[in-house]
C-alpha cells in the first residue's frame, strides 16, 4: 500500500499532468486513423520520452497506449473499420448502433467501459504480477500450444452470425500466417519469388481491409 501510495504522489503533479493530457491528445488522433496502432503511436513516442524523466515517461507511453486503444473505436463506430485491434471485437455492433443515429451514445459507453477496464486491470496487476510471473515462468510449448488453441477457439464463438463462415474465415487467417519464412528452418514458404513476402503478411492492413470489405 506505500507503494502504491508513493506512485499517486509521483503521478499526481503539474508536469506529469501536463505531460499526460499531451500524450491522451496524441493518442486519440493515432488511434482514430485506421492503420494507425497503439503500438505504433509508442513507437513515434519513444525517441521523445527518451530524454524526459522515467515518470513522466512512463505515464507518456501509458496514456498514448490507452487513448489510442479507445480512439480506434472512433473509424469504428463511423465506418465500420477498427482503428486499432482491440476495437475489432465489437465493431459491427458499434457501427449499427451509430446507423440508427446513437453514435456519440456508443463512444460513451465505449469510453466508459475503456476507463473501467484499464482501472481494473491496472489493479490487478499491481497485486498479482509477482505471482503471475512466476506462473509464466513455468510455461512451457504444451501450455503455449492449448493456450494458442484457446484463443483460436474462442474467436470462432464469440463471430456473428455463421459458426461454419467464422471457422472458415479462421482457417484463411491461419493459411496467410504461413507466409514468410519458417521460424524453425528459415526457409521461405509460398513466396512466390516475391522477396517482400518473406517478412509475412502484415496483421493490421489484412484485418483492416478485411472488415472494410
Amino acid at each position: 500500500m506505500d507503494a502504491f501510495l508513493q506512485g499517486l504522489a509521483l503521478v499526481f503533479n503539474f508536469q506529469t499532468l501536463l505531460v499526460i493530457i499531451g500524450a491522451a491528445i496524441f493518442g486519440v488522433f493515432v488511434g482514430a486513423v485506421p492503420g494507425l496502432t497503439a503500438t505504433m503511436a509508442v513507437a513515434l513516442l519513444v525517441p521523445i520520452t527518451f530524454y524526459m524523466d522515467p515518470t513522466p515517461a512512463i505515464a507518456a507511453i501509458v496514456t498514448t497506449s490507452a487513448m489510442a486503444i479507445f480512439a480506434g473505436d472512433i473509424p469504428g463506430t463511423y465506418l465500420n473499420i477498427p482503428g486499432t485491434p482491440a476495437s475489432a471485437a465489437y465493431v459491427g455492433e458499434s457501427h449499427q448502433l451509430a446507423r440508427q443515429g446513437r453514435a456519440r451514445e456508443t463512444l460513451g459507453t465505449n469510453l466508459v467501459c475503456s476507463m473501467f477496464g484499464g482501472l481494473f486491470g491496472t489493479l490487478v496487476l499491481v497485486f498479482v504480477s509477482p505471482s503471475l510471473a512466476e506462473v509464466a515462468l513455468k510455461f512451457s510449448s504444451f501450455e503455449y500450444f492449448w493456450l494458442a488453441l484457446l484463443g483460436l477457439s474462442c474467436s470462432i464463438f464469440i463471430s456473428i452470425g455463421s459458426k461454419t463462415k467464422a471457422f472458415l474465415s479462421l482457417l484463411v487467417g491461419l493459411l496467410l500466417s504461413t507466409v514468410g519464412l519458417d521460424m524453425m528452418s528459415g526457409a521461405p514458404r509460398f513466396t512466390f519469388g516475391i522477396p517482400d513476402l518473406m517478412a509475412g503478411v502484415n496483421f493490421i492492413p489484412v484485418m483492416i481491409g478485411m472488415f472494410a470489405l
